[in-house]
């Protein structure tokens, strides 16, 4: 009875154990709390005060103000409960896939633990005790039905937010600093900025998503935004390059961009004309700067945006004096598209710097018209580590500019630090032209590339013009200045014109533009200074000289070269004035100046003539013919010019001066012009050439003087004399002056021998002056044999007894040749007019179609226009003033009478007046009218003034703003703060009082002095005087090594006291010396001294002798006593000091291994003894095991290592034969076991082999696998697992336990199961503690929140309360019972 009790109430209490506590909740009638808040509780601030906020563990979701929406989310609330939504998910939903058809998961802002399969997985729902269901997620349920995340508290400055709404809410809250996304959020209506926010895009994605085009962002009204993103590494997102224009594809997108996104705008719309001519323009794809906005940018991605103006970012042009602006230090700008700007677009009219790039990148933006990366306008300024890369500019339709920046007309582009352009194009398919792959610079711009700068793998391209494309790296047209500096760059750039840079300057200001400044850096690849085309004009490389050049430099007509290093080849067709030039110099220019370190190159054969483009490789060439100079003579040595040659009137020393040394080669001027010749010596052969035959001279100009008195002597501006030679196409434009007795003279050539029938000289002209001798004549001075034909001069001819304007003394008739006459009858004889008309031209040509001659072009040498060679001409000289032609014009005449047209120039128009022209005077143009936009301001008042003039409008009071501490006050002086006119810009201030001091209370110190310092970071006062307690040190006392202490600041001060020891005196001792010093300072009062030996110790300072006996004497070398007796330390039986025999070896046995041992020196002597075993080992007789070996009766010696079957040890054995082996295993348990077919029954079976030598079990013969049984130690024991047994067929079966010695064996017997026969069964009645298998229905997404404790809740009081009954209960029947038994 007692039992059954006791086990009653233990069954109670189980029961009420399994029981849900909410069984006890239900007949609960306790009023649940009632939440008292007054505002919304955070996770940061929960009212402890309230009963639902206040309870350990609550969620700001409990709240009542966060629970309870408005009415309408209310009743939304109370329908969801009612029917909620059921998740139809197939597979669990994440944060970066939603299922979007899900009624539960595709509502906005759901959540992956709203799926119901990712809140419930399989595993982790079976794992749970039964009974127990897991809680729903009262706070992603509301957030799925609201949309709304968590608020932050009241005066928060940071709100993360979800939607597009809250965004819109926070940008507008001027309570809220930062607005910061907590998931990706489409907006179909701009953002608008109005106010000073940041933006933090936290990895996420804000997109627009509208049928109408917008802006992403526009920031207006003064607004200021700064962009920044604090998660740059956890997201990325996925985009398709669509054509031109990146698209988000975060499912199949081939470009990954990490960080948080801006995408999808097109555009603000702005309308601009009147009237029926109204257009509408897109400005600011990703980010619209209206003017006054500012922009900054340290982070985040602007992505796949467009516009006309900015496909990236537009700041839109000055109005009402204000500027928008827009700096990035960070952050990137990445495929957005445009007509203008790909990436960004500046529209500035003033000098402002509206764009500075300090940091971050633009990268792959493309334009169809101007500025692929960038269109700048005003200054803008890239530094830092800003990069634009792989942008584009290009376009089928029409010529297009700046692949990376367009530089806007009157704008300044600067680049330095480590700011790189790189990999950008300006691509042209049509034939029309690409102009400025990396940069393009329009009209009177400027730019700066300086620091570590780079612009490089920049391409102007073509694909149906290819030579149509200009500048790869810089393209400037009518530019102002570009300069160069630091170690900037521009190097593997592409262009069929200047792949490293193609500029020009200004015809209207040649002065003022077209500067190069080379002041710095490198250019690596070709250039070309000034327009081929002469649309715009010339160029100067000028400034400091330190750029170097190493590609090819083409200088065209007009333009120059001053300063700059040249390694690669140049074209001069300018003119060169300085520079240092590595490399060829060639081309139609003039040389004035400049250091030239090229050789004179080829090898001066006809096929390889010498190339010469300078006075000292003239020169060189002229010693090798004459073989002066160290030159070995080469007289038929052949050379071409390849560049106009200035001899700057230095002394000139013929080529083959002489009939004996005449030049024999093939001489090619290629139309270049030797200037500047001086002849001046008694030459009897005088000219470029002395003495020249049987070769030829060819398209070659002379320019200069001869002056010579040299009796019988020859002179020609080409050739003194000319021998069976090929004169042609060649001029001279020399003044000669050759007097002497018999003297042939000549404007070509002074005498052709009468051996000189081959002669030629045709197609030649001249223009000097000629005096001669006896025979004087303008080509020719003397000539009985040869031809002269198709030749002219103008010059005055005067000389002896034979002169002609064409040969002097002749006998062949010069043929089709003609001179300056305008009185001669001879048809020779041609006025001025006929050589400027044509008609001179013409007869030159003689019909010919290879004739050499080209054109008529005004000859300033003769003040005339004359036939000339291509190339050939220079500028008309106009002596006469400019007059006014009364329609905005003026001309003048030169003195050949040709007349030149131009514009009028100069001069300043006025509001209310014309330009005047500063060249001829008169008014041209219209007055200007008054241009009210500049912004002026006093004190009171600002107004609008009259750029031009001081006419003013609109004068009105200052708007002050509510002020900027300007000047913080200091401890002594007062602060100040700045107002600012919101509408001008005008300043004032007003004063801040000073704050005073605020000493420190520990002293600051130096060698003299103490005083406390002031801990105002502002304090003015510098002097240490003015500080608080400023005093010298004072009170300690100094010692022999330490400063007094002063008393006041602690710190050690003034000198030591040398008298005032703080030690004792002490020794210093050495084996053979002592001395007396001061322990604390080192003052010695006993100098050093020997030691005073007694008994081997000092009897003054009291040392003992460290003996030393070097002579192994036994007595001390140092203090003379007697040290030592003879010793035998190491046993050798010789004394360690004297070395004698003190002993011989004795003691010691041998053994059977062993000498005797000595027992003084330890060493062996003697032989060993066979038969003297010490370590002679009796081993006993063992029987063999199946786990181990036997062995026989037997004796073991350790020393020798021998076995012996005697005592006497000596009968000697092998050690094998003392081992007998192991005996062979054997089954002693489980031999003959039986079960009965698909019994599930281990069987155990034991071998008596050693556990450590198991190999493997075998079935019938047939090797077990390892996962059908199991072994342990006890000998052998192997155990088929039960369901195994269970496969085995029925009959009898062989199991082997093999091991390293051997196999046991066993058999057993699997029974065939008896027939089935049907036997009833009781009635088993359900246990209670049975749970039926409860199936996961759909959770609403809401749960109010209940008082009804879970299963399982360990905190539930009324479940502890009852099994505290129920036990104590229990208790007492037992104690009850227990005291009844015992008193019985």
């Amino acid at each position: 009875m007692k039992k059954q009790i006791v086990s009653t109430l233990l069954a109670l209490c189980m029961l009420l154990c399994l029981m849900p506590t909410a069984a006890f909740a239900e007949e609960s009638t306790e009023t649940p709390p009632v939440c008292s808040c007054e505002t919304a509780c955070t996770v940061e601030s929960m009212n402890a005060d309230c009963p639902v906020c206040g309870a350990e563990g609550a969620l700001p979701e409990s709240c009542a103000k966060r629970a309870q929406p408005a009415d309408d989310a209310a009743a939304q609330l109370k329908d969801s409960a009612d029917n909620p939504p059921v998740c139809s998910c197939e597979t669990a939903c994440t944060a970066e896939s939603m299922n979007t058809d899900c009624l539960v998961c595709g509502a906005e802002g759901a959540l992956p633990e709203n799926c119901a399969k990712c809140a419930q997985p399989a595993d982790d729902a079976a794992a749970q005790p039964e009974g127990e269901v897991s809680d729903p997620q009262p706070e992603a349920a509301l957030t799925a039905l609201s949309g709304e995340g968590v608020t932050p508290a009241a005066g928060e400055t940071v709100k993360e937010v979800r939607t597009a709404d809250e965004l819109t809410a926070a940008i507008a809250d001027s309570s809220v600093d930062t607005v910061k996304l907590a998931g990706d959020i489409s907006i179909s209506t701009s953002l608008t900025v109005t106010r000073t926010v940041t933006l933090d895009l936290n990895g996420h994605v804000l997109k627009y998503v509208s049928a109408n085009k917008g802006s992403v962002i526009m920031v207006e009204n003064g607004g200021q935004l700064t962009i920044e993103d604090s998660n740059t590494s956890n997201l990325s997102h996925r985009f398709k390059p669509n054509g031109k224009l990146w698209v988000l594809d975060e499912t199949s997108g081939a470009e990954t961009v990490t960080g948080g996104v801006i995408t999808g705008g097109t555009g603000k719309l702005i309308q601009f004309g009147s009237g029926k001519y109204v257009y509408d323009a897109y400005y600011g794809g990703g980010v619209y700067i209206a003017p006054g906005g500012q922009l900054t940018m340290t982070g985040g991605n602007i992505v796949g945006c467009s516009a006309e103006f900015g496909g990236g970012i537009c700041i839109e042009s000055e109005r009402d004096g204000k500027q928008g602006q827009f700096s990035m230090s960070g952050g990137n700008i990445i495929g957005c598209s445009a007509e203008c700007g790909g990436g960004v677009y500046v529209d500035s009219e003033s000098n402002q710097s509206p764009f500075s790039m300090s940091g971050g990148s633009i990268i792959g933006c493309v334009a169809s018209d101007i500025g692929g990366g960038v269109r700048a306008s005003g200054t803008f300024k890239m530094s830092g580590q800003a990069v634009i890369r792989s942008c584009t500019v290009e376009s089928a339709t029409q010529s297009i500019y700046g692949g990376g920046i367009y530089v806007n007309s009157s704008s300044s582009f600067e680049m330095s630090g480590e700011a790189k352009i790189e990999y950008c194009q300006a691509i042209s398919n049509s034939s029309k032209s690409s102009n400025g792959g990396g940069v393009y610079l329009t009209n009177n711009t400027k730019f700066t590339l300086s620091g570590n700068a780079v612009i490089q793998n920049c391409k102007a391209d073509n694909s149906v013009t290819p030579g149509e494309t200009y500048g790869g790296g810089v393209s400037a047209d009518c530019m102002r200045q570009i300069t160069l500096e630091g170690n900037a760059q521009i190097f593997q750039c592409t262009a069929a014109n200047g792949s490293g840079l193609y500029i020009t300057g200004s015809l209207m200001y040649p002065n003022d533009y077209g500067k190069l400044y080379a002041n710095g850096g490198s250019v690596n690849g070709d250039v070309v200074l000034g327009d081929k085309d002469k649309y715009d004009g010339p160029c100067t490389i000028t400034g400091l000289g330190g750029t170097v050049f190493n590609g090819k430099v083409t200088v065209t007509p007009d333009s120059t070269i001053e300063k700059g290093i040249f390694n690669g080849e140049v074209i001069n067709n300018g003119t060169i004035t300085g520079g240092v030039f590595n490399s060829t110099v060639s081309g139609s220019g003039t040389i004035t100046g400049g250091t030239f370190n090229t050789p004179m190159t080829g090898s001066g054969t006809e096929n390889d003539p010498y190339q010469i483009s300078t006075a000292d490789q003239l020169k060189r060439f002229r010693d090798i013919v004459n073989g002066t100079g160290g030159q070995t003579p080469n007289r038929g040595a052949c050379a071409v010019l390849t560049a106009n040659i200035d001899l700057n009137n230095e002394p000139w020393t013929p080529i083959g001066p002489d009939t004996d040394s005449a030049y024999t080669g093939a001489f090619d001027g290629q139309g270049y012009t030797v200037r500047n010749l001086s002849i001046t010596g008694d030459f009897k052969r005088a000219g470029l050439f002395g003495c020249v035959k049987d070769g030829s001279i060819r398209k070659l100009t002379v320019a200069g003087s001869v002056s010579c008195t040299v009796d019988y002597g020859w002179c020609g501006g080409i050739a003194g004399c000319a021998e069976r030679e090929t004169i042609e196409n060649c001029a001279s434009l020399c003044t000669i002056s050759y007097t002497g007795k018999d003297a042939r003279v000549g404007g070509i050539v002074g005498w052709v021998p009468n051996s000189s029938s081959s002669t030629i000289i045709r197609d030649c002209y001249n223009i000097g002056n000629i005096t001669g001798g006896s025979d004087t004549g303008g080509i020719c001075g003397f000539y009985l044999t040869g031809n002269i034909f198709n030749c002219y001069n103008v010059g005055e001819i005067t000389g002896g007894e034979y002169i002609d304007n064409i040969a002097g003394y002749y006998i062949n008739n010069p043929t089709n040749c003609y001179y300056l006459s305008n009185t001669d009858t001879d048809p020779a004889a041609k006025t001025a007019a006929d050589f400027a008309n044509g008609t001179v031209l013409t007869l030159l040509k003689a019909g010919r179609n290879d004739s050499p001659w080209d054109s008529c072009q005004y000859v300033a040498t003769a003040k005339i226009t004359l036939p000339v060679f291509k190339g050939q001409g220079d500028a008309h000289e106009h002596n006469g003033k400019w007059t006014s032609n009364g329609n905005g014009t003026h001309s003048r005449r030169c003195t050949c009478n040709a007349a030149e047209t131009v514009n009028c120039s100069g001069g300043t128009a006025t509001c209310t007046q014309k330009a005047k022209c500063t060249v001829c005077g008169a008014e041209y143009g219209n007055a200007l009218g008054h241009d009210f936009t500049v912004r002026k301001y006093d004190n009171d008042n600002h107004w609008m003034k009259c750029s031009r003039c001081d006419e003013i409008e609109n004068k009105s009071p200052h708007t002050w703003d509510n002020g900027t501490v300007t000047t913080a006050p200091t401890c002594t002086k007062e602060g100040k703060t700045t107002y600012i006119c919101t509408e001008c810009g005008a300043t004032k201030t007003e004063p801040i009082n000073a704050t005073g001091h605020s000493w420190k209370s520990e002293w600051t110190f130096d060698a003299t002095h103490h005083w406390h310092e002031c801990t105002n970071e502002n304090c003015d006062v510098t002097d240490n005087s003015g500080k608080n307690g400023y005093a010298e040190h004072t009170g300690g006392k100094a010692t022999c090594t330490e400063k007094a202490k002063c008393t006041v600041c602690g710190v050690k001060y003034g000198a030591i006291d040398p008298a005032n020891h703080t030690g004792t005196e002490q020794w210093t001792q050495t084996t053979t010396t002592h001395e007396k010093k001061w322990s604390c300072c080192g003052v010695i009062t006993v100098q050093s001294e020997n030691h005073k030996w007694t008994d081997g110790v000092c009897s003054e300072c009291g040392y003992v002798c460290q003996h030393k006996d070097t002579d192994k004497n036994h007595i001390c070398d140092i203090c003379g006593k007697t040290i030592s007796e003879h010793k035998d330390a190491d046993n050798n039986h010789i004394c360690d000091y004297c070395n004698k025999k003190i002993s011989d070896h004795s003691g010691g046995t041998a053994t059977c291994i062993a000498k005797a041992v000595c027992e003084i020196c330890k060493e062996s002597y003697g032989s060993l003894d066979p038969n003297n075993h010490t370590d002679l080992e009796h081993i006993d007789a063992k029987a063999a095991t199946v786990a181990a070996e036997g062995n026989i009766e037997y004796w073991y010696c350790g020393d020798c290592d021998k076995y012996f079957s005697d005592a006497a040890a000596k009968t000697e054995i092998t050690k094998a034969a003392t081992v007998t082996a192991k005996l062979p295993p054997k089954i002693t348990a489980g031999d003959g076991a039986a079960v009965t077919q698909g019994e599930k029954k281990e069987l155990t079976f034991t071998s008596d082999a050693s556990f450590a030598d198991f190999l493997r079990v075998e079935l019938d013969g047939t090797a077990l696998e390892e996962k059908n049984y199991t072994k342990r130690e006890g000998s052998t024991i192997i155990t088929l697992n039960r369901d195994f047994v269970a496969t085995l067929s029925v009959g009898e079966h062989t199991l082997a336990i093999v091991s390293q010695h051997g196999t046991a064996t066993a058999k057993f017997t699997v029974k065939a199961k008896p027939a089935e026969t049907a036997t009833p069964q009781p009635t088993v009645t359900p246990q209670p503690t049975a749970q039926p298998t409860q199936t996961a229905q759909p959770q609403p997404t809401v749960q109010p929140v209940s008082p009804i404790p879970r299963t399982g809740d360990t905190a539930n009081p009324a479940l502890w309360f009852a099994l505290l009954i129920v036990s104590g209960s229990a208790l007492a029947a037992i104690f009850v019972l227990r005291r009844k038994a015992n008193r019985k």
